[in-house]
């Protein structure tokens, strides 16, 4: 069972099936609906920025690479990179069944997306990668509601800063859990750069302010069901950073941390 969750964890099959929970989420507080080539035109994008992303670290990385996910990419590189190809040259037959709102929004998206893995290539000591990451992910989740909103209400602009909120914790913790791993394959992380200690307290301010922007969303009309979900997500972020020792067993920090984008999916069946 483990070696099955390692494998969807690895391929960002996981982290893919997140985004498109937290958007249809986004999209039900919006009160707008979405159409099936816009949610599979979010698949298609987050899989390829996580997998190319992973495909360049793997690139980065030396012989034999300790952490699971760059070792896995390295190992079946050539096929990832057809899967990439692929799966790229779908997104742009679907492009044709996107509404003219949704698919200028999608260039942006994409434009966005170009300047981070470019980003990502070609620096050796990627301080922000985290912070980019968290905006590109944040971005690639809010496109197809955005596009078919007519207005932005305060509530709903709090709501997406959150979910960027959210992300860059959750790409945070990740490299804390694995600073041991990237020091010894001398890969390159914020935890590694800057220092565990200060990702911690990073983590811990990213929760405490998401906590008192979630205190002024209960002022809105905004469910209480769906500020209930977001609140166990910044739980399950803090619990996290402090029993470290608890989740590094069998990576249930991964399990964990990206787990939490699978919480607003009990809003959608409600």
């Amino acid at each position: 069972m483990l070696k099955l969750i390692h494998f969807i964890q690895n391929l960002s099959i996981d982290i893919t099936a997140g985004a498109v929970i937290m958007t249809l989420f986004i999209a039900k507080v919006f009160g707008v609906e979405l159409t099936l080539p816009m949610v599979l035109g979010l698949s298609i994008a987050i899989w390829l920025i996580y997998t190319v992303d992973h495909l360049f670290d793997a690139r980065k990385s030396k012989e034999g690479p300790t952490n699971p996910r760059h070792a896995f990419h390295q190992k079946y590189f050539t096929l990832l990179v057809a899967m990439a190809i692929l799966i790229f040259a779908v997104g742009v037959w679907n492009l044709n069944h996107l509404p003219e709102s949704t698919l200028i929004y999608g260039l942006m998206l994409a434009g966005l997306s170009a300047i981070y893995l470019i980003y990502s290539f070609v620096s050796k000591k990627p301080f922000r990668k985290e912070l980019f990451a968290a905006l590109v992910y944040a971005a690639g989740i809010v496109v197809a509601p955005l596009s078919v909103l007519e207005i932005i209400r305060w509530y709903e602009g709090l709501l997406i800063v959150q979910l960027f909120l959210l992300a860059y914790a959750n790409l945070l913790i990740i490299p804390l859990y694995e600073h041991d791993i990237d020091i010894q394959d001398q890969h390159a992380s914020v935890a590694t750069l800057k220092g565990a200690s200060l990702v911690k307290q990073r983590v811990l301010l990213i929760c405490t302010l998401s906590t008192l922007l979630l205190v002024i969303q209960t002022f809105s009309p905004i469910s209480a069901i769906a500020l209930w979900l977001m609140a166990l997500m910044i739980f399950v972020l803090f619990t996290l950073i402090n029993r470290q020792d608890l989740f590094r067993r069998y990576q249930l920090f991964r399990v964990l941390a990206d787990g939490i984008f699978f919480l607003p999916g009990i809003y959608l069946l409600v």
